[in-house]
């Protein structure tokens, strides 16, 4: 990063988990300050002032929070929120990071993108941490500088560590489903490692209940499995699954016409083996926060070097758009148990 004297003015909506880790990432990023804090749940307002200290200007209401003195925001709220959010933040001149996904449905999610391009002055993100882990990264440029070959395929799954507990499956009901909550970091990520502006055309989805058959009364299952037909001949298979006994795990596999690449095709939370009278094994990651956690910095690092030095990030909001609409036809598909044509609501 062009060093610069500039302190880039931050606000956060939402302190839950997610909010809670990139609040506790920029309090470590030179040149980002957290200024103000919104959250309508008291818990989460007592933290971010414990944490962040009593100057930090705590907001219960959005509208208030949204036209307070910062340059950029944190969007870290339920999904359903987002799209509204992130207008509402592009209408007060403010930079927004949004995390995934960009709005709960593919028109509310292409009428952002559309937004954001009459405000070219502004930088609009949605985050997809891979996109900032160095596996991705390093096999992103491998991609790009022709050591597959052209793409055929691509393989992507993010498998979560079986929990069983009231929260995770109140959770799970307003989710928006596999596809949107769990795969769409899946999607995304493939976009990513093709590089090209890539059209989606058909999906196909189906999946099982075995372990949890609550969650066929909300419309969703335990395991997931997508196909999605691209417009040049490119197939992506996505899995997801909910109920993974030995570790989260997300890989992504590409293969092309002169060799293949695998990303992340071990579970692994320390680059370690341990050897003992039981013998050989690795530890796994508990979760997508363990096995990727340099990179929520890193994006944000990216946010804040896009923002006052302009260097181009590995943020794509056209594929942030693109990623709904295809989780959203493959959740249609798993409904319908049909092939569903993917519309890219304009």
């Amino acid at each position: 990063m062009t060093v610069s004297k500039k302190e880039l003015r931050i606000g956060v909506a939402g302190a839950g988990r997610m909010g809670r880790i990139h609040i506790e990432n920029i309090i470590e990023i030179r040149f980002v300050k957290v200024v103000a804090v919104c959250t309508p749940i008291e818990s989460e307002q007592e933290w971010a002032i414990d944490f962040l200290g009593p100057e930090t200007a705590v907001y219960s209401d959005y509208s208030d929070f949204i036209k307070a003195d910062f340059e950029a925001t944190l969007i870290v709220t339920p999904n359903k929120f987002h799209k509204e959010q992130v207008l509402e933040a592009i209408a007060n001149g403010k930079h927004v990071f949004c995390e995934k996904p960009l709005a709960a449905d593919a028109r509310g999610a292409w009428e952002v993108y559309n937004k954001s391009l009459e405000y070219p002055h502004l930088k609009i993100a949605c985050g997809f941490p891979r996109r900032y882990a160095p596996a991705y990264v390093e096999a992103a440029k491998k991609i790009r500088n022709g050591d597959v070959g052209e793409i055929i395929t691509l393989r992507s799954q993010t498998t979560d560590l079986y929990m069983n507990n009231e929260y995770f499956v109140d959770y799970i009901k307003t989710s928006g489903g596999i596809f949107l909550d769990c795969n769409i970091h899946d999607i995304d990520a493939c976009l990513f490692l093709m590089g090209t502006d890539e059209t989606p055309v058909r999906a196909y989805a189906t999946g099982t209940t075995n372990v949890f058959p609550v969650f066929k009364e909300f419309g969703d299952v335990d395991d997931g499995l997508g196909l999605i037909d691209f417009a040049d001949g490119k197939v992506v298979n996505v899995y997801g699954s909910r109920d993974n006994k030995h570790a989260h795990h997300s890989m992504t596999e590409v293969i092309g016409t002169k060799g293949r690449i695998l990303i992340n095709g071990q579970p692994r939370l320390y680059t370690i083996d341990i050897s003992d009278e039981m013998g050989t094994r690795m530890e796994g990651a508990k979760s997508q926060m363990d096995l990727l956690a340099p990179a929520f910095k890193a994006e944000i690092l990216a946010f804040r070097d896009w923002i006052l030095d302009g260097t181009e990030p590995n943020f794509n909001l056209k594929d942030a758009a693109k990623a709904v609409s295809i989780a959203e036809a493959l959740m249609v598909s798993l409904k319908t148990k049909q092939a569903v044509e993917i519309s890219l609501v304009k």
